[in-house]
């Protein structure tokens, strides 16, 4: 490794002063000798010139410009070769980007993790029944039998809904909507951080976004929709590893249930219609 890459790679250490960098001599040899290579004279950098370079690719830098240019001054031989002050500049900008989107998805990792070990998959049929309570009140109201509850961290439902979206002369008042604004209104939160939800049918885009978007740890849905879904059909949005939030998905509980209740609207409207 060559100066200017150990130079990047210690550029993020940020905050870093001539002591800490002093426990390991290469660092603190390699800080001086690289700002000697942006100035003009690396015989003798000026103070002007070590202000420019505590601007720009020494920014993670605590010292002042005085002390870079006295302890600079003390290595011998100074570097010889010219180094860009901007390409450095640039590179280290890259680095630090690599840097955080390495922390990130880190972060992202160890999320999953803690989530997949606190997921008690045990009371998925009962809610699920619950949610599907929820859907057949909506078959009676003339909707799209398509229910949904929210459940918390403890177990508790804290939002019901289903399909109102004739009803309420809404073209977003789905299920999924109207148990995530009853839950977010009853957290008094619009995130649902470690909340479930359970719907009955696989959630279209619009859904799929609010449930990404409320930060819902988990999502579990009965039956498939091959045309207007986005979980296991269409783009699979939860797939989708861009995403700064994932939710954890499991699909097809009490699926023949949820599909059945579908089935049999769906037969006695096209009976009425004929």
């Amino acid at each position: 490794m060559d100066i200017v890459d150990r130079f990047v790679n210690l550029s993020i250490r940020v905050g870093s002063t001539f002591d800490s960098l002093g426990k390991i001599p290469e660092n603190l040899r390699c800080v001086l000798m690289t700002f000697q290579g942006t100035a003009s004279n690396p015989q003798k950098p000026s103070i002007f010139e070590a202000q420019k370079f505590l601007e720009s690719a020494g920014s993670w830098l605590s010292v002042t410009a005085e002390e870079l240019v006295r302890e600079a001054n003390l290595i011998r031989p100074a570097l010889s070769a010219q180094i860009n002050l901007q390409h450095l500049s640039d590179r280290i900008c890259r680095r630090r980007e690599e840097e955080k989107l390495k922390r990130k998805n880190f972060a992202l990792r160890r999320e999953r993790e803690l989530v997949d070990q606190r997921i008690d998959t045990s009371k998925d049929e009962q809610f699920m029944k619950e949610a599907i309570d929820c859907a057949r009140v909506a078959e009676e109201i003339g909707e799209v039998p398509v229910g949904a509850v929210v459940v918390d961290e403890n177990g508790i439902v804290i939002g019901r809904g289903y399909n109102k979206v004739i009803a309420n002369s809404d073209p977003t008042a789905h299920a999924e909507i109207m148990a995530i604004r009853q839950a977010a209104q009853r957290k008094k939160n619009y995130r649902l951080d470690n909340c479930s939800l359970y719907v009955t049918l696989e959630p279209c885009p619009m859904c799929a976004g609010a449930i990404m978007n409320s930060r819902f740890a988990r999502l579990i849905y009965g039956a498939p929709d091959e045309k207007g879904g986005v979980v296991e059909n269409g783009n699979r949005l939860f797939d989708n590893k861009s995403l700064n939030h994932h939710t954890k998905v499991r699909s097809r509980v009490c699926s023949e249930d949820c599909l059945g209740l579908l089935q049999e609207f769906f037969i006695k409207k096209r009976k009425k219609e004929s």
